[in-house]
């Protein structure tokens, strides 16, 4: 849907653009997964683990699991220590943190760009001042 009604200025769109781009595609597509959060849920409450661990009580098997620790390491969530023969899974606190405190940075400009249907509401206003008037 296009909404017409909307002037867009450059310092608007320019405000905007800064906020999608920090939208990583990595970092959201592996919190949106509720596999991956019980995972993270996990390492939170036990610390470093290894995926032996990590899948005792959840249902997917071992495998599964592999794969989805991987995502979490691609998208800097967790980070890998290989001790022995065993890999070691656990949360990057500290990059974590620093990813979400520049997500609500970059974002907070959406608090004055987007007011949903704020336009909406002011022009009904006006319309029924208009229609109250007329009657």
């Amino acid at each position: 849907m296009n909404n017409e009604n909307r002037n867009l200025s450059p310092e608007h769109m320019d405000l905007a653009q800064t906020a999608l781009d920090v939208f990583d595609t990595k970092f959201f597509k592996a919190l949106c997964e509720p596999t991956r959060v019980a995972i993270i849920r996990k390492l939170v409450l036990s610390g470093g683990c290894d995926v032996g661990t990590i899948a005792e009580g959840l249902t997917q098997d071992r495998s599964v699991i592999s794969r989805h620790l991987v995502v979490l390491e691609q998208a800097g969530i967790c980070q890998t220590r290989k001790i022995g023969r065993r890999v070691f899974y656990d949360l990057d606190g500290p990059h974590n943190v620093e990813k979400v405190q520049f997500i609500l940075e970059a974002i907070a400009p959406m608090a004055y760009l987007c007011k949903p249907f704020e336009e909406f509401s002011e022009q009904s206003h006006k319309s029924n001042k208009q229609n109250k008037g007329a009657a």
